[in-house]
């Protein structure tokens, strides 16, 4: 589906790093348009995972429509495809009730798939995809590394998803799936505007540790304790979102849970870094720099 939009009502991006203020940025613009919210981070989608991931209050959803939230059980498979179904139709409601969608995340592979298509490479056997979901991300490495070097270097190397889809893609099909990104189709999304929110590197990681200890604060613990009993401790380990394997952990190992905080904080602040990385390799970006806790003008660049 490509969406037909006018400028006046083209969806707005705010892509950036985590805890640069997009989202509350985000919500400022819905507000200031009447308009909507379109989440795009791929760990939002999971129900029951909601402190860790940073989602919306209930009284911000209750406020703003807001999409791409709750869309799957926590431990199940959810992919880029889903994703993309579910927004295409959420941007076009939102389009028939006249309100402009504000698009906010840090999940790269969505925002290339909603404005640059999606790669439409097939599924492999179940058995070999039951076969890599049992590897680390280190074996992972070694094993497209043998099969698809020039592809490791294209894709996020400590992300065991997309690594698996690249090995995946080359064993069952003899094709790289860079062949088959090149014969992506067209995107839903053709018209848009798209910023890129950024923060000083000093300020971004101040920005990160206060969020992590708020995080904490709301209970976050609580809310790993009751995944755990309701999914089992297997679904938290493999579950990709920072900060729920290593509570998890903490936890039955009977150590203090905020012990983790500290590799929460490093992993989150490497994976910022990674966010940087990918967003620098995308077009028609304009970049926003913000400091402090006041929100930019809501006018100008974004409205203008």
């Amino acid at each position: 589906m490509t969406l037909s939009t006018s400028n006046a009502v083209a969806p707005i991006f705010l892509v950036g790093a985590t805890a640069t203020g997009k989202s509350e940025l985000g919500l400022a613009l819905a507000r200031r348009v009447g308009g909507a919210v379109l989440a795009m981070d791929a760990m939002q989608v999971y129900r029951g995972a909601d402190i860790g991931t940073g989602k919306p209050s209930a009284t911000e959803r209750a406020e703003i429509p807001h999409g791409g939230l709750d869309l799957a059980e926590f431990g199940s498979g959810f992919d880029v495809a889903q994703y993309l179904k579910h927004a295409a139709e959420f941007l076009r409601e939102q389009g028939a009730a006249g309100r402009r969608v504000i698009v906010t995340g840090g999940t790269g592979l969505y925002f290339r798939a909603l404005t640059r298509g999606l790669c439409e490479a097939p599924q492999g056997p179940d058995e070999l995809r039951a076969e890599l979901a049992a590897l680390s991300a280190e074996q992972l490495r070694e094993r497209l590394k043998r099969t698809d070097p020039a592809m490791l270097e294209r894709l996020d190397a400590s992300n065991p998803r997309r690594l698996a889809r690249a090995i995946e893609v080359m064993e069952s099909t003899g094709r790289s799936l860079r062949d088959w990104q090149e014969e992506t189709p067209k995107p839903p999304v053709r018209e848009f505007r798209a910023f890129w929110i950024e923060r000083s590197k000093k300020e971004l990681q101040e920005r990160i540790a206060r969020r992590v200890k708020v995080m904490f604060a709301a209970g976050w613990v609580e809310e790993v304790r009751g995944l755990v009993a309701r999914h089992g401790a297997e679904a938290l380990r493999v579950f990709p979102g920072i900060g729920y394997r290593e509570i998890a952990e903490a936890l039955a190992k009977g150590a203090a849970p905020d012990s983790a905080q500290g590799d929460i904080l490093v992993a989150t602040r490497q994976y910022a870094k990674r966010q940087l990385t990918w967003f620098n390799r995308e077009p028609n970006l304009q970049k926003i720099m913000l400091s402090g806790p006041e929100l930019p003008s809501l006018d100008a660049p974004f409205l203008s």
